[in-house]
């Protein structure tokens, strides 16, 4: 495939480890299939698909670039930068196999598999067609479960036992809240001890865990709270440790402090947020259909710079567009000694 001039300029948005590691590929006789956007880019970025797997000796991370081996129906190895918002990928890999059931058989009946599983029980393990084993089996989250957002088996608690809903806290509680899984199981528990590690989330500090509580359990948390915890998340938080999920919040809920700290955030967070911010900002303002209108995508993308001269003209803009005084959001510069 040949970039058109139009994708020839996207691609050159690209960090330049990843235009590097395309350069080295299509030197070695590889090619490109795709450039897109969509997952697993980051809304303001693109992802670039080779026609073949990269080369074993660029297949590593480096000081720059993060690669995660991925075995998925979308695209097999993951290149990206450490923001996460521009990734290159390798085609998916051909479907494996299909298993030779007579050997897994075979296996299953052997002396010795029998004699090592034996060997390796705990009275921890439970049987894995009951209905605590089919939860505990629902816990381990492989790749396809964390991209479609697949959580736990929630509809076995309907029919759990006392017993049986005791031992599915007892699994969840050994976790402290590690997951918006987690959060979402404690939520259906209910019970006074899952009550209690929700408000342990919630004070937290964990933008990723503050919002599910905000999701699951929105009748838990006050007005107050779910301020501070926004605006914490605006604050400090990135595309993939809860901020993406702070401004889906924020498009339906966004008193004062919240459009503050959005306006603020456009000079004050890095140049991939301050994009984010301004397709919210433009959105809450009435300037836009949706977050992050696509129509306008070309001014929000001027904001993903960390040159901050060249992002003070473009919040100058936006402040102007929306009729807001920019002196409230722009620090003046210091002056010459």
């Amino acid at each position: 495939m040949t970039l058109s001039p139009a994708e020839e300029e996207e691609f050159a948005s690209f960090p330049e480890p990843l235009r590097a590691l395309v350069s080295a590929e299509l030197a070695a006789g590889n090619a490109i299939a795709a450039l897109g956007h969509g997952f697993p880019a980051a809304p303001c970025g693109a992802y670039l698909m080779l026609a073949r797997p990269v080369d074993d000796a660029r297949r590593v991370s480096t000081g720059q670039i993060a690669f995660y081996d991925r075995n998925g129906s979308n695209y097999a190895g993951e290149f990206t930068d450490h923001q996460r918002h521009f990734f290159v990928v390798e085609p998916p890999r051909p479907p494996e196999p299909a298993p030779d059931m007579d050997a897994i058989r075979k296996q299953l009946e052997s002396d010795d598999w029998q004699h090592g599983r034996t060997l390796h029980r705990t009275e921890e393990e439970v049987d894995p067609e009951s209905l605590v084993g089919r939860f505990r089996a629902s816990m381990e989250i492989d790749y396809e479960k964390w991209r479609e957002g697949i959580g736990y088996d929630l509809e076995l608690l309907s029919q759990a036992t006392p017993k049986e809903l005791e031992r599915i806290e007892a699994m969840v509680q050994d976790r402290r809240e590690a997951d918006w899984r987690d959060i979402a199981a404690l939520a259906e528990l209910g019970t006074p001890t899952a009550q209690a590690s929700l408000r342990r989330a919630l004070a937290s500090g964990d933008s990723r865990i503050q919002m599910a509580v905000l999701e699951y359990v929105p009748s838990a948390v006050t007005e107050s709270q779910r301020i501070a915890v926004l605006v914490q998340a605006l604050e400090r938080a990135t595309l993939y440790g809860g901020l993406s999920q702070a401004l889906d919040h924020i498009a339906g809920f966004h008193p004062p402090p919240i459009v503050d700290t959005l306006l603020r955030g456009l000079m004050e967070r890095d140049g991939a947020t301050a994009c984010q911010f301004a397709g919210m900002v433009y959105f809450l303002f009435g300037k836009a259909a949706s977050p992050f209108d696509w129509d306008h995508r070309p001014f929000f993308l001027c904001f993903n710079t960390d040159d901050l001269e060249e992002r003070e003209v473009v919040v100058r803009e936006l402040l102007a567009t929306i009729g807001k005084d920019p002196s409230r959001y722009i620090k003046p510069k210091p002056l010459a000694p």
